[in-house]
């Protein structure tokens, strides 16, 4: 028997996480928008109006999160209209990721195609169609004033693009869960940069910034390659603070056990795995941004506010994870200093969704 083998069998109780605040990992100032509060709250509000919830208890939970914090660190310099709009699109995309991830439809292929098909109607149509499904009414509602408040014909072409690849990510993610599918390391990889979001986030960091950028800018591979790192970034550090709470369900949909099973590694060995991944997607991003080519000094100047969006997603992903309750819950000041996350006990996830037909 390996002696990795060995130390797998022996059921660790706890973990190390990378500490990628550490400025030579990561030289990205952290920013946070000046409207964070009470626009957060509002926000909270509006998705509480919208009967989200299954419960109370669900709802206190997902508010303890800090969503509007999240949002406040990736869009710091929106303005006061276009933040209320993106804390709207933050909050909708983490109620369907919970509906996906830890709620009823986690490994339901059905019925997340059916989301699937509504959230897109939802958004190509956001002033006429019409849903019983709730996630596709606050979808509907947010998107909408996105466009009532201005946002470029490029930048809704990539967020609807984006979104649709996010929902057919989804899709598989849950296919592969119900199967108990673990994949290899860049089969993950690959699927996790669609099932992450990033690239819709990116996109809205467009709106928030109410940039127009040439289309033929994001086709450049020098620009392909940065969001792509900045992508990386966010979802590989995010599968590592998650990872505790991923086990305790049993979700193999993880980078932390592709890279067990494909490098025979215990827990430890896979979380350093994907910490050095983490790092090394920086040291490309900086290495790239480096050798940017010049489109003239307004379309340059458009590009590092766009860029800037990617850089404030990264840190954001760091900061916010280790001050929100999501992954650490009331341990979370504990892990900050220590950086020990103690192994949850296996747990239950919620029941069964019902979506509505089309």
């Amino acid at each position: 028997m390996s002696q990795s083998n060995a130390i797998k069998l022996s059921e660790p109780t706890s973990y190390i996480i990378p500490d990628f605040l550490d400025f030579k990992i990561c030289p990205f100032p952290l920013r946070v928008n000046p409207h964070y509060q009470p626009t957060a709250r509002i926000s909270e509000a509006w998705l509480d109006a919208h009967r989200i919830h299954p419960n109370a208890k669900h709802r206190r939970a997902f508010e303890a999160c800090d969503f509007g914090l999240l949002t406040a660190m990736c869009y710091p310099e929106a303005d006061k209209d276009r933040f209320r709009i993106l804390c709207d699109y933050i909050n909708c995309l983490f109620a369907f990721d919970d509906l996906t991830d830890e709620g009823g439809l986690r490994k339901d292929g059905d019925g997340t195609e059916k989301a699937w098909h509504i959230v897109m109607r939802a958004l190509r149509d956001p002033f006429h169609y019409e849903t019983p499904f709730k996630c596709g009414k606050i979808f509907s509602s947010f998107w909408g004033r996105a466009i009532e408040v201005g946002i470029g014909e490029g930048t809704q072409h990539r967020f609807l693009e984006y979104t649709e690849l996010y929902l057919e990510a989804v899709h598989k993610q849950v296919v592969n869960r119900k199967e108990n599918k673990v994949l290899g390391v860049n089969d993950f990889v690959a699927l996790r940069r669609d099932t992450g979001a990033l690239k819709m986030c990116f996109a809205m960091g467009e709106f928030g910034l109410n940039l127009r950028i040439p289309d033929a800018i994001f086709g450049h591979k020098s620009i392909k390659i940065m969001e792509d790192c900045a992508n990386d970034v966010v979802v590989l550090s995010n599968d590592i603070y998650s990872y505790n709470i991923e086990q305790a369900q049993g979700d193999t949909m993880n980078i932390i056990e592709a890279a067990m099973k494909e490098h025979d590694l215990d827990v430890q060995g896979a979380i350093d795995f994907a910490g050095q991944l983490v790092i090394d997607r920086i040291k490309l991003y900086l290495e790239t941004k480096a050798n940017l080519p010049s489109w003239g000094p307004e379309i340059d100047s458009d590009v590092r506010l766009y860029l800037s969006t990617c850089e404030d997603w990264m840190v954001a992903g760091f900061s916010w994870s280790l001050v929100s309750k999501r992954y650490f819950g009331d341990q979370v000041e504990n892990v900050k200093a220590t950086r020990v996350v103690k192994m949850l006990p296996r747990q239950t996830p919620r029941g069964q969704a019902v979506i509505p037909d089309l």
